[in-house]
């Protein structure tokens, strides 16, 4: 096993990490892992990535139901809409997409730089809120319920998570705060339940298409998230939820801005 593997590895418990203490996020970092560490073409890293995530959520959501800090209401009126867009996307769109998407001058965006930029994209819009949002004085405000509001921002996340793998869960958490006046840990718990549904119902869509996944990598990897959500969970008892986001969201904006040059620079 090289050290990019042995990176790659240890990517795979950040990425559990984060999720299980944030709701959300992780499989922005899973997805240049899979790409930049391990070699794997974008296209199929988002196919890895939403199996990947959804196994990992599932083995937190068991401890936020516990808890009592899922709201079933609010994951309804979210869950349904986005689950239709995930599928749709997954087994529809992403098999049709040209090879070539768009050229600009001579310069040919292909399938997978659009995946790499759009997911670059998501990653600075997850990293300003996540920056942002960590500057408030943590004090909860109260918001008007709008669960249709809420349904309709629900399919274009879904959508997100379809094309890319990922930008689901960091989504989910102020859509339910904002549109359904979830509070912050039961938004993070009901997002962590969301990410797992909506995660397999795309991978169910890439199965209806025929993507070829590898197995024994597969579990290995899968190992190493659900291990890093055990500690995130753990962990997230101490550490304050602010200075966690914040710390990741500037983790985030460095990491897009990676992605952007380097696949810029190389065509």
């Amino acid at each position: 096993m090289d050290i990019l593997h042995v990176l790659g590895y240890l990517g795979a418990v950040a990425t559990g990490l984060v999720l299980g203490m944030l709701g959300g996020g992780g499989a922005l970092l899973s997805i240049p892992v899979l790409v930049y560490l391990f070699h794997i073409e974008p296209a199929l890293a988002t196919s890895y990535s939403l199996s990947l995530i959804g196994v990992t959520a599932i083995s937190g959501v068991y401890q936020n139901i516990r808890k009592k800090l899922i709201d079933y209401n609010a994951a309804l009126y979210y869950g349904v809409p986005s689950v239709i867009s995930v599928y749709s996307v997954r087994r529809w769109v992403m098999p049709n997409l040209p090879k070539v998407i768009f050229t600009v001058g001579g310069f040919a965006v292909d399938k997978n730089l659009f995946i790499l930029i759009v997911l670059a994209i998501v990653m600075l819009i997850a990293a300003y809120k996540m920056i942002t949002s960590a500057n408030n004085d943590g004090k909860e405000t109260e918001h008007v319920v709008n669960h249709w509001r809420l349904a309709f921002f629900a399919v274009f996340i879904g959508a997100f998570l379809g094309l890319v793998g990922a930008g689901g869960g960091f989504l989910m958490v102020p859509a339910l705060m904002y549109f359904a006046n979830v509070h912050t840990k039961k938004a993070i718990g009901t997002s962590l339940l969301l990410v797992a549904i909506n995660s397999f119902i795309g991978f169910l869509g890439d199965m209806r298409s025929h993507v070829q996944i590898d197995w024994p990598f597969f579990f290995t990897f899968l190992f190493f998230s659900i291990t890093g959500v055990l500690i995130g969970h753990y962990l997230a008892t101490y550490i304050h939820n602010n200075k966690l986001k914040r710390a990741f969201g500037w983790f985030i904006l460095i990491t897009a801005v990676f992605i952007v040059v380097k696949e810029l620079s190389v065509r």
